[in-house]
């Protein structure tokens, strides 16, 4: 019995021995790949460290192997499986090469730790340093102010912003500005503006130019002719000539509404009462109330010239003298004692072509009786000129006696 038993229990044996080689034989240990979309955690502790990813194109999948039975590995999926890297184990821009952390099995077979393993277990990392530099920023104006207006000074403030950002990038900025436009401005101007940021070759860099703004201030002013004023006469033969003001123009600003109706400043009058020789003096200026100067003082050069004129006589015989007004009767005999000199003068110039036939001379002799009579000769005069006094004509008129005046009524009727 016993023996019966012992083989039976060998019996038993084998068949279940035979029952596994037969369920290995038809389900037998495989080796499948899976592939793991990578989990990126604390990122923002780079940030703490001064560092930042300087480019996310390192792999952002991974492969887990896993070593079992055929039928568990059909059950598995890709997305049972979570693999982290913790950025938080990066102290430096030096810790390129970071290990991924164990796969996590998150399915429901059981299945041997030891079976699941990565085929990367490490990730090489693109590391830089962050960085942050000020920058100046340069106001830029555009657009066209009114005649005679101009930009005064142009302010950003603060006058600098600070540029965060991985060194390469920082190293590449070349500069940053911020617009206006000034089209019409005719007063001073307070804007806030945002700043725009260019490369080295003048290239807009957008990413760097948000949140960066300044608050903008233009002057403006507006420049007019200086124009000299002068009082009293010079002194005899001498006339004033041009005049020069150094400088010729001021810049003004102020009050925009006094501004806009101011086109000239004047100075204080110069006295030129009997100056015989050209003036050079400093002279103030009559700036209008409510507005003031820019970068230059009240005072400016101002030279009058003083000159001297050319004076010379001109000899009238009686041929060149106009009797006018006389009676036309023939009672009276009109008879001009001369010569008769008169004085002119004027700039050197306008006095070269000036001859005694150039010049129209008459007398009037309207309502004079018989008798010798100083009449004012009238001399007609080219522009420029004057006559220095008063030159007079002898005129002698006599009476024609009857049988004479009768006899010249006759001829004058043939």
């Amino acid at each position: 019995m016993k023996e019966f038993l012992k083989k039976d229990l060998t019996l038993k044996i084998f068949s279940i021995l035979f029952a596994i080689f037969l369920w290995f034989a038809i389900n037998p240990v495989q080796t499948e790949h899976y592939t793991v979309p990578l989990n990126v955690i604390n990122e923002e502790s780079l940030k703490s460290q001064g560092l930042v990813l300087n480019s996310k194109n390192f792999n952002k999948y991974v492969v887990v192997i896993v070593r079992d039975k055929g039928d568990v590995l059909n059950d598995i999926k890709d997305s049972d499986f979570e693999v982290t890297l913790d950025l938080s184990k990066v102290k430096s821009v030096n810790d390129k090469v970071i290990a991924l952390e164990p796969p996590v099995y998150l399915g429901r077979e059981r299945i041997n730790p030891k079976n699941i393993e990565l085929k990367q277990k490490t990730i090489t990392l693109d590391l830089a340093r962050i960085e942050e530099n000020p920058f100046i920023v340069q106001v830029e104006t555009f657009g066209k102010l009114p005649a005679g207006y101009e930009i005064i000074s142009k302010t950003a403030q603060p006058n600098t912003v600070s540029i965060q950002d991985i060194d390469t990038v920082l190293d590449s900025v070349g500069s940053v500005k911020a617009f206006v436009d000034v089209t019409g401005l005719d007063r001073n101007l307070e804007i806030r503006k945002e700043c725009k940021v260019y490369d080295k070759k003048g290239v807009e860099m957008p990413g760097l130019g948000k949140k960066l703004s300044v608050d903008i201030k233009i002057e403006v002013g507006k420049r007019v002719p200086v124009i000299p004023i002068t009082q009293g006469a010079p002194a005899e033969s001498f006339l004033e000539g041009e005049y020069s003001v150094k400088p010729n123009s001021i810049l003004i600003t102020g009050d925009p509404d006094i501004m806009e109706g101011v086109n000239d400043v004047k100075t204080v009058p110069i006295n030129l009462e009997n100056a015989n020789k050209t003036l050079n003096t400093q002279v103030l200026l009559q700036i209008p109330d409510g507005l003031k100067l820019v970068s230059s003082t009240r005072e400016v050069n101002v030279t009058v010239q003083i000159i001297p004129l050319d004076v010379k006589t001109y000899e009238f015989e009686p041929r060149d003298i106009t009797l006018e007004d006389t009676r036309n009767d023939n009672t009276l005999a009109y008879e001009i004692i001369g010569p008769v000199t008169v004085t002119l003068k004027g700039k050197k110039e306008d006095m070269a072509n000036v001859t005694v036939n150039s010049l129209l001379a008459k007398v009037n002799v309207d309502g004079l009786k018989d008798g010798e009579h100083r009449i004012p000769l009238q001399v007609t005069l080219p522009p420029n000129i004057t006559q220095s006094g008063e030159a007079k004509v002898l005129v002698k008129i006599t009476k024609v006696p009857a049988e004479e005046n009768q006899n010249m009524q006759q001829d004058t009727n043939k």
